[in-house]
């Protein structure tokens, strides 16, 4: 399945904010670690149930432009098909880079675990990046 060229400059956004990780203490979003939590674990099961409204709740206005509903059908698919369903996260690494508090979680999925990364300006409420990252998933997007 192809990657359209929205999904992939998302994809670009959050890579191009991972290098340059510091060394001191992250700081973190304006949420709490369990509203973070909250945040991904919602997004993850909108996608699961196709609820779109969900997904697209709590991201940025640019992130809501680069995720239209087409782009998330491409998404829901893709992840189903390859990582099967959601089923549950892990514990998450944050970091810091160019003013974003970077959040990595293993995600459990039915075929596999994938690490989902959700970008927040530090001390910011919306979710600016999202990113899905498996050998399956990569796989697919070829």
């Amino acid at each position: 399945m192809k990657v359209n060229s929205r999904f992939l400059s998302v994809l670009v956004l959050v890579l191009v904010l991972l290098p340059g990780l510091g060394g001191c203490a992250p700081k973190p979003a304006g949420l709490s670690n369990q509203q973070v939590a909250n945040v991904t674990e919602n997004i993850l099961k909108s996608i699961d149930t196709n609820n779109y409204a969900g997904f697209i709740h709590d991201f940025s206005p640019q992130m809501k432009a680069a995720f239209p509903q087409t782009e998330f059908t491409k998404l829901q698919t893709m992840l189903q098909t390859a990582s099967g369903k959601f089923s549950y996260m892990e514990v998450p690494t944050i970091s810091n880079t160019q003013g974003y508090a970077v959040y990595r979680f293993p995600a459990k999925y039915a075929n596999e675990t994938v690490y989902v990364t959700i970008t927040f300006v530090v001390g910011g409420q919306e979710v600016e990046g999202l990113f899905f990252d498996s050998a399956a998933l990569r796989k697919a997007s070829q």
